[in-house]
């Protein structure tokens, strides 16, 4: 959900904050600098996992603070891929047997995929109930309780 709460909110942020087309580009596409940097693992454990999950979080939560702060500070949103690219590769290639590959990457995908679903069912009635900043508190939240759990 982490990952397309920004395509909803980045309407009512561009138009609070008067961004350019080609700056909203830039903030769509930094989620995914953020993988770009981090194409390597060489560390496993579940502390890599919590790290992950806790910094994407910590991301998602920062990214309004980061829009109304200004737009180079907005690259919390990379921070967010890195930290989910670091915990989705400590699990599979570290947690998942070989025989198991497929089956388990199938289901990393699904869960992605329902996150997306969910993310951008629950970001318009977010947005337009308690205004832009609620998609990224509620859903950075999310994974600081996962974390807690």
């Amino acid at each position: 959900m982490d990952r397309v709460n920004m395509s909803i909110a980045i309407l009512p942020m561009s138009a609070e904050f008067s961004w350019s087309a080609t700056t909203v580009g830039l903030i769509q596409s930094s989620f995914f600098w953020g993988y770009l940097l981090t194409q390597a693992d060489t560390v496993g454990g579940k502390s890599v996992l919590a790290f992950g999950v806790v910094w994407w979080s910590i991301a998602t939560v920062l990214t309004p603070v980061a829009a109304k702060i200004g737009l180079p500070f907005l690259l919390v949103r990379a921070f967010m891929g890195i930290g989910e690219v670091v915990a989705m590769i400590n699990i599979l290639s570290k947690w998942v047997p070989v025989a198991e590959g497929s089956r388990s990457l199938a289901l990393v995908y699904s869960g992605m995929y329902l996150g997306s679903v969910t993310g951008l069912a629950f970001s318009p009635f977010l947005i337009q109930k308690f205004g832009w900043l609620s998609v990224f508190f509620s859903f950075g939240s999310l994974g600081t309780v996962w974390f807690t759990v």
